[in-house]
């Protein structure tokens, strides 16, 4: 084998590996091929494109890279960490609709807020986690008379027929929640084999790219224009204040933002020393009110309608009362 082979075969193997300590180990793997490490590195930089055009077009049409930012330290171990994107909500009236719970949604509170974006013409919908309830994949003690996972898949599917039949042109986005979240913990710990094969993926299971819905990854955040959007349980389980929900939001977040999660309906403002006004938002729920882990709560039927004019946008957080808008 030639030695432009043998590069050819480790940089394929080995796409991202920096080209010093790729040469390193071609030398140590193949030390007869060449002379030191500087001249495979140069082989490789001529892949890459660094060193004039030696190679053949479509061997650097393949393996041309983007200059790295200069690492004087290149042992220092690869990073793991997570770059979150946020995403981009296209529409400029968008129904925002968070924590159904299905199916242990309400049905009356639900009819009402697509009733609403019906009438006000809305472009796009936002569906702000927990939407699916996964009750049996909770760790919790579970009631076994209660609904299986399957079921709920079934109303869940049903409910974007539904939206898709009555909202044809709309952008659908679906935000995973920490009710989401019981079906990832599931998989790690019953079937984690799975965890690799697109067939088990939670978007593949709700049929989302049979249904056009764009699918958010938990605890990734949104933009609604300038409004930042969260589902509430990216920032922890005692952010929130149990007076005011939209409080605890700006208290973690400190930009304008809207959320779901605590099922309350609030807002907040404040102006801070440069004269910016910030506000945040607490969406009410549409589950029932009266679950059997909380009977007793503070929690009220609700969902937001938000208008978008480029970086402008207005919120209107709506509370339903007894299937009626208040």
């Amino acid at each position: 084998m030639k030695p432009i082979d043998v590069c050819v075969e480790y940089r394929r193997k080995f796409p991202d590996t920096p080209t010093l300590t790729l040469a390193k180990k071609i030398c140590k793997d193949h030390p007869a091929l060449y002379v030191n490490v500087e001249s495979c590195r140069s082989a490789l930089r001529g892949l890459e494109g660094k060193a004039g055009k030696r190679i053949r077009p479509e061997l650097l049409k393949e393996f041309k890279r983007q200059a790295r930012p200069y690492n004087p330290f290149s042992d220092i171990p690869q990073s793991g960490s997570t770059d979150r994107k946020p995403v981009t909500v296209e529409g400029s009236k968008i129904l925002f609709l968070s924590d159904i719970h299905f199916p242990y949604h309400n049905e009356e509170s639900l009819i009402t807020a697509l009733n609403y974006g019906k009438d006000h013409d809305a472009d796009c919908i936002y569906l702000n986690g927990d939407i699916i309830d996964c009750y049996q994949l909770s760790s919790f003690e579970k009631d076994p008379k209660k609904r299986r996972f399957s079921q709920e898949l079934a109303q869940v599917h049903k409910f974007f027929e539904i939206l898709r039949r009555e909202f044809p042109k709309a952008n659908i986005y679906f935000k995973e929640g920490n009710h989401e979240e019981r079906y990832w913990r599931f998989m790690r710990i019953k079937a984690p084999e799975l965890l690799d094969i697109e067939a088990f993926t939670l978007a593949s299971l709700l049929k989302l790219s049979e249904y056009n819905i764009q699918y958010i990854a938990g605890r990734t955040k949104a933009n609604i224009s300038n409004l930042s959007v969260f589902h509430g349980h990216e920032f922890g389980n005692s952010v929130f204040s149990p007076v005011n929900v939209a409080r605890g939001l700006y208290m973690r977040a400190k930009a304008t933002s809207i959320c779901g999660h605590s099922h309350q309906t609030s807002e907040h403002t404040e102006r801070d020393v440069n004269d910016k006004m910030i506000t945040t938002w607490s969406v009410g729920c549409l589950c029932e009110l009266s679950p059997d882990y909380s009977p007793y709560n503070k929690w009220n039927h609700g969902f937001a309608f938000i208008k978008t004019n480029g970086s402008d946008f207005h919120v209107q957080n709506i509370r339903i009362y007894k299937g009626r808008i208040i």
